[in-house]
């Protein structure tokens, strides 16, 4: 990734990012809320591989999220939300 110095760089390199990839932003920071966490880097060693390991388990590779988006609610934050 490219070397950031400023806030207005960073911006400019979010709006470089393709749809995919903002859906994977966007996917992570849902999975970050569900382990109630602002970073995986807060988690212990055990939780943070399960977060990995599920943030892998309902991502597709090239497509998006897996249609079983559902099962993370339940499975994995316990609550449901708006976001599909």
């Amino acid at each position: 990734m490219k070397n950031i110095k400023t806030f207005e760089q960073y911006n400019i390199l979010n709006e470089e990012l393709s749809q995919l990839q903002s859906d994977y932003r966007e996917y992570f920071k849902f999975m970050l809320n569900c382990y109630d966490v602002k970073s995986p880097k807060l988690l212990s060693d055990g939780k943070k591989k399960e977060f990995f390991d599920n943030v892998k388990k309902y991502w597709i590779k090239g497509k998006g999220v897996s249609k079983e988006f559902d099962k993370i609610e339940e499975d994995i934050c316990g609550k449901k939300t708006d976001k599909k």
